[in-house]
């Protein structure tokens, strides 16, 4: 009776061991950059999670930092879109829209009014 307690309690035991183990919280993310002026750099980082939440983001514009925050993006096999905001999101500061090609994401970019060509790596 002892030694089937004992059998009993180390398995559950272990279960809750492996029930309590979680995969580390990785993050992964995209450098974009147009090739041609005004020189656009955005950084989207985003967390392996249900959701895919932007964990950090980044722009510049000509080596200027633009604070900017990311309301919508859209990530899958095919294509990465997303729209940059002023903090408050009162403002629209870009959209950009690329569709994958091989191992990166090619597209357009909307920055005042103008659109360039912008290319995508992971980082």
């Amino acid at each position: 009776m002892i030694r089937a307690m004992r059998t009993v309690a180390l398995f559950s035991i272990a279960i809750a061991a492996a029930l309590g183990a979680s995969p580390a919280s990785a993050t992964g993310g995209f450098l974009c950059r147009t090739a041609s002026g005004p020189q656009i750099e955005i950084a989207i980082g985003f967390g392996h999670v249900p959701g895919t939440p932007i964990v950090s983001r980044r722009l510049r514009v000509e080596g200027r930092e633009v604070p900017a925050i990311v309301p919508q993006w859209w990530l899958n096999d095919r294509e990465m879109n997303l729209q940059m905001t002023t903090p408050d999101a009162l403002e629209s500061l870009l959209v950009m829209r690329t569709a994958r090609k091989g191992r990166h994401y090619d597209g357009q970019v909307t920055w005042r009014g103008e659109t360039r060509w912008i290319r995508c790596k992971e980082s």
